[in-house]
């Protein structure tokens, strides 16, 4: 079981800096070697982002639609227990970081007690790598 964050699913559809090891992780998860947990809010992160595309760099509706349900159709499990709230809030504050979204997913692999994969440089900038469990997509080796 893994975690993983609207940044690395975004780079299963676009071609651009480690979607090549985004892309290992979307292999392992189709033949069901991974298995994805991830809060709800990854689906809005995820839409939201192919949205940007679009208004950014002119991306087709018809493209954008394709994106989305490729991404709906990925396996994975949307997880929401009320204490990966509570958690996200005091990973936040504890990281001091100004925003409570992308604890959720650092939330969410802690109380699985799994690995979450990134692609946010933000994210792991503040963690300083002091959440062993927290790994930029750079690392991921398909097993």
């Amino acid at each position: 079981m893994i975690v993983v964050d609207a940044s690395a699913a975004v780079k299963w559809f676009f071609v651009e800096e480690r979607s090549v090891q985004a892309r290992a992780i979307l292999r392992a998860v189709l033949v069901g070697s991974e298995n994805v947990v991830a809060p709800p809010l990854l689906v809005s992160e995820v839409v939201n982002a192919i949205r940007r595309r679009m208004f950014r760099e002119a991306l087709p509706l018809s493209e954008a639609r394709q994106f989305v349900s490729a991404f709906l159709d990925v396996p994975k499990t949307l997880w929401s227990p009320d204490r990966l709230c509570i958690l996200a809030l005091e990973v936040a504050e504890e990281y001091n970081l100004p925003a409570a979204y992308d604890t959720q997913y650092v939330a969410a692999a802690e109380l699985l007690e799994c690995t979450l994969w990134t692609a946010d440089e933000r994210l792991l900038r503040a963690l300083g790598g002091r959440l062993s469990n927290v790994c930029p997509v750079a690392e991921y080796a398909a097993s």
